[in-house]
């Protein structure tokens, strides 16, 4: 559909929805207590009949060697709870995956870029710090490149089509890693995130495992995450330490960011039947959502086809190219990913379209999160993203046949904008489902290192 005829489209159902303006000279009088066709109720039943509607499902694809029905998989879960939130994961053991994805901040950090190793303090008041082995701020000059999205429903990620099944979503803004298993190890590896110079990027994932077999605590949660598993390793018994692996250190942190299903959210609701689950001003802004096209891109119950493509959103901070950490402020997406990737020049400054379930929870927005821009460019609100769309996008000034071509300007007014963010504050969900999740931050961690501050989870059991 094009946009003249969405517009054309929305405005007609615009007028059905308001009803007649004025009456003629042969209209009838009224009864004063009859009010006439209610202007919710007609939208109402426009969207049911004219819209798919996709409400979350309560479980999410499992892969065969991790699933509930494993021995021992509530014990992974919280197993996989407890390496989360662990700074030993790290080189410098300062910082653990719950430091960019802490549950206070709907499992992100609400800055736009994070702060890795060497970082001092939670979300957005972390600031840089000096990890072991650095003299000054100025030999460590660089953040992470790109803003750290949610882990919440990531389990809904969906795969490429050569992935392995359903459970091998796509991971990172470039997608250069399918499956939460093997996204668990990327972290390791990464010198800014959480390595920093304590070994080299191919030795990261076995000198954290040598470490945790290290910790008594850590080999017997194993052994009961995993029972069995020294027999199908072929190991004996009183070889309890090969419990911890890299295959099980992956499953264990796998398992606990899989179960992290969020659901019943007012637009879920409203999906599966009550009609009074969403405001008028957010039934006006789902129409909105279809109509002006953001389905194109964010559909299915995720709201997200999980595609890659250039919107032209200004770039900040350090950048992206092959070695960031010396970073000339560009970042060409997809396209660094792989060799496979560079096959298609589309995938050139093209991001994965991030998922917006729980959106109004994750400020602020794109993979740089703003940094580095000011004035229109400044994704800190859904006001704002809804303005870069409303404008065309390309803050970048990227050639024109390089953004996609699903953006362009929607020529919305003031009132549409606010009903779009009405929108999309209803995905925002009220619990979490999976009941193998304990939502909070471990108290204390086996390696008896501090793991983040505990602080309430903004979205709980």
């Amino acid at each position: 559909m094009t946009f003249e005829l969405r517009r054309a489209v929305m405005l007609s159902a615009g007028l059905l929805v308001m009803g007649p303006v004025g009456c003629s000279d042969d209209d009838s009088p009224t009864d004063p207590g009859d009010t006439g066709p209610d202007p919710e109720a007609q939208l109402t039943e426009r969207i049911r009949t004219e819209l798919e509607l996709w409400p979350l499902s309560e479980t999410v694809p499992y892969p065969a060697e991790n699933r509930p029905s494993d021995a021992g998989y509530a014990e992974r879960v919280e197993l996989g709870r407890l390496l989360f939130f662990d700074p030993l994961l790290s080189g410098p053991e300062d910082i653990s995956c719950g430091h960019c994805h802490h549950p206070a901040f709907a499992w992100g950090d609400g800055r736009g870029l994070s702060i890795g190793v060497g970082g001092e303090g939670l979300g957005p008041d972390r600031e840089r710090g000096l990890p072991r082995g650095e003299a000054s701020l100025e030999t460590w000059e660089f953040f992470t490149p790109r803003n750290s999205p949610t882990v919440l429903d990531v389990g809904r990620n969906l795969p490429f089509e050569s992935g392995e099944g359903p459970w091998d979503g796509r991971m990172f803004w470039d997608g250069r890693t399918s499956g939460l298993e093997a996204q668990a190890r990327s972290p390791l590896r990464s010198r800014d995130e959480m390595r920093h110079d304590s070994y080299t990027t191919h030795d990261a994932v076995g000198e954290v495992i040598d470490k945790l077999r290290g910790v008594p605590e850590y080999v017997q949660l194993f052994m009961d995450a995993f029972p069995g598993v020294l027999d199908e390793l072929g190991v004996p018994e009183d070889f309890e330490e090969f419990a911890v692996n890299g295959n099980t250190y992956s499953r264990a942190i796998a398992a606990y960011e899989r179960e992290l299903i969020t659901g019943d959210s007012p637009y879920d609701r409203f999906a599966r039947g009550d009609d009074d689950a969403l405001t008028p001003s957010q039934k006006r802004g789902l129409w909105l959502f279809h109509e002006v096209g953001c389905v194109d891109c964010h559909s299915g119950p995720t709201f997200s086809d999980f595609e890659f493509r250039a919107l032209g959103v200004k770039q900040g901070g350090p950048g992206k190219p092959p070695i960031h950490e010396r970073g000339d402020g560009s970042d060409i997406g997809r396209f660094a990913a792989n060799p496979e990737a560079q096959l298609d020049p589309a995938n050139r400054w093209a991001f994965r379209t991030p998922s917006l379930r729980n959106v109004a929870l994750t400020a602020p927005y794109f993979h740089t999160g703003g940094v580095g821009t000011a004035g229109d460019a400044d994704y800190q609100t859904l006001r704002q993203v809804v303005e870069f769309f409303d404008r065309g996008g390309n803050d970048e000034g990227l050639p024109p046949d390089a953004v996609h071509p699903f953006v362009r300007p929607l020529g919305l007014v003031e009132s549409q904008s606010d009903d779009l963010v009405a929108f999309l504050e209803s995905l925002t969900s009220t619990r979490i489902l999976s009941p193998y999740i304990d939502p909070t931050v471990p108290a204390e961690v086996p390696s008896g290192l501090a793991p983040p501050p505990v602080l309430p989870p903004v979205i709980g059991n």
